[in-house]
C-alpha cells in the first residue's frame, strides 16, 4: 500500500515538473474590456503601429519576447475599425510550487517554452452622443484557448466635457494540458461603469468601477503542492482552488498638463478585491515631459500591494493519498490550497523610463525601460519564488 503510495506521487510530480506553465500570456477578459474602452474614446487618424518586447527575469528564469501590431482605420465618419496581431514566445524556468529541499534556500524550478498567437478586431460607430464599440478576440497556447468579445457603450453629456461608459465582456477559456485525458473550460465575465469628466482646461478625470466573476477550472494544473506526511519529500501534488472567484475592482485616474512646463502628468490609484480573499492596491505616477519639438521623455513608477489568498501556503501537515477511512488518517486535507507565490502577501515595485521621438509629422518612434521588483511579505515564503524583471520595449507609429 505504501509502494502504491509512493509511485502515485512520485508520477504526479514529474509530470508537474515536465510539463509547468505560467500564466502570463493569457489575454483574459479585463484585456478585451480595456480595449473596447480604448475604442469608444472617439475617432483619430488612421494608423499602423508595431511594438517589440522583451520580458526578461534575470537568473534563467522566463524569458517573453512579444512582437505586435496595431491597426486603425477610419471606415466613414461614423465608423472607425481596429484591430491588433500579438506574437509571443516564453522559455526558461519557473517555480513548480515545491518549497525549497532541506539545506537549500532555492526553491525548485521546471523549464518550460511555449507559444501564442492572439488577436482582436473591433470597430466604434458614433450616432449622436453615443458610441457603440464590440470586439471579439482570440488567443491560442499550446494547451490554452481563449474567445473573448465585448460591448462597450458611451453617451457624452454636458458638450462631450462629462462622458458616462457601459461595458460587458465575457471570455469562454478552454484548458487542455496534453498530460490530461480530457480539457476544462473557465470563464470571465467583467461589467463596467465608467466616468470621463473634464474638471477645467487641461484637467481630466477618469473613475470606473468594475465587478467580475469567473467559473470552472481556475486553479493552475502546473503548480504543484506539498503535503508534509507524504513519504516521498520530493513529491508534489495538483494544486485545488475554488471553482468560482468574485472581484471588484475600482480604479480613479487623474490627468493633468502642466503648461509652465510644457509637461502633463498622469496619477492612479486601483483598488482590487476577490472572494479568494486578495486585498490589493496599486498606485502609479507618470510625467510626459517634451523635450524640444521632436521629443517626449516619461518617467514612471508603480506601486502595488496584495494581501494572500485564504488558502495559500507553502506547504501543510497530511497526506491527500490516505482515505479518511484508513486507520493511519489523522490530519484532514483542507479543501482548497496553492503555493503559487502570485497569491502570497506581496509588494511589487515597478519604475522606467519611456521616450518618444517625433521623426517626421506623422512618424513616430519610441523606446522603453521598466524594472519589476518583487518583494514577499509573509516573511514564510522564500525569497528565491519571487522574480525580478526587466522589460526592453521599441516601436515605431505610421499616421496617415
Amino acid at each position: 500500500m505504501v509502494m502504491k503510495r509512493l509511485k502515485h506521487g512520485h508520477n504526479r510530480s514529474t509530470a508537474l515538473a515536465n510539463r509547468r506553465r505560467v500564466t502570463v500570456l493569457r489575454s483574459g477578459v479585463a484585456t478585451v474590456l480595456f480595449q473596447a474602452m480604448q475604442l469608444a474614446r472617439g475617432r483619430a487618424e488612421d494608423q499602423v503601429d508595431y511594438k517589440f518586447e522583451a520580458y526578461d527575469e534575470p537568473g534563467g528564469r522566463i524569458q517573453v519576447l512579444t512582437h505586435s501590431a496595431f491597426f486603425e482605420k477610419s471606415l466613414g465618419s461614423a465608423v472607425t475599425a481596429r484591430g491588433e496581431f500579438v506574437y509571443d514566445s516564453i522559455s526558461g524556468a519557473t517555480p513548480t510550487g515545491g518549497p525549497p529541499p532541506t539545506g537549500s534556500d532555492q526553491v525548485p524550478l521546471a523549464h518550460m517554452s511555449d507559444i501564442r498567437w492572439a488577436g482582436n478586431l473591433g470597430a466604434s460607430i458614433q450616432w449622436g452622443r453615443n458610441t457603440t464599440t464590440p470586439l471579439v478576440a482570440y488567443s491560442t497556447e499550446s494547451d490554452y484557448q481563449s474567445i473573448g468579445i465585448a460591448l462597450n457603450h458611451t453617451l457624452d453629456f454636458n458638450q462631450k466635457n462629462t462622458t458616462l461608459a457601459f461595458g460587458l465582456a465575457h471570455d469562454f477559456d478552454t484548458i487542455e494540458p496534453s498530460f490530461w485525458t480530457e480539457s476544462k473550460d473557465k470563464g470571465n465575465t467583467d461589467v463596467l461603469l465608467g466616468l470621463t469628466q473634464l474638471l477645467g482646461p487641461g484637467t481630466l478625470l477618469f473613475a470606473n468601477l468594475t465587478v467580475g466573476a469567473a467559473d470552472g477550472y481556475l486553479a493552475d494544473p502546473y503548480r504543484g503542492f506539498r503535503f508534509d506526511d507524504y513519504p516521498d519529500p520530493t513529491a508534489l501534488f495538483p494544486e485545488k482552488r475554488p471553482g468560482y472567484k468574485n472581484k471588484q475592482v475600482l480604479y480613479l485616474g487623474l490627468t493633468q498638463h502642466v503648461d509652465p512646463l510644457n509637461a502633463s502628468v498622469e496619477a492612479s490609484y486601483r483598488f482590487y478585491h476577490d472572494s479568494f480573499g486578495i486585498l490589493s492596491h496599486t498606485v502609479s505616477l507618470e510625467w510626459f515631459q517634451k523635450v524640444g519639438s521632436h521629443l517626449i521623455v516619461a518617467p514612471v513608477f508603480r506601486y502595488y500591494h496584495q494581501t494572500a489568498a485564504g488558502f495559500y501556503a507553502v506547504q501543510l501537515p497530511g497526506d491527500p493519498t490516505i482515505p479518511p477511512d484508513d486507520p493511519f488518517f489523522t490530519t484532514p486535507t483542507p479543501d482548497y490550497y496553492s503555493a503559487d507565490y502570485r497569491l502570497s502577501r506581496m509588494d511589487t515595485f515597478t519604475y522606467g523610463l519611456s521616450a518618444t521621438v517625433i521623426i517626421k509629422k506623422h512618424l513616430y518612434l519610441d523606446a522603453a525601460y521598466k524594472r519589476y521588483d518583487l518583494r514577499g511579505l509573509d516573511g514564510v515564503t522564500s525569497a528565491s519564488a519571487y522574480p525580478d524583471a526587466n522589460v526592453f520595449t521599441i516601436g515605431a507609429r505610421l499616421c496617415f
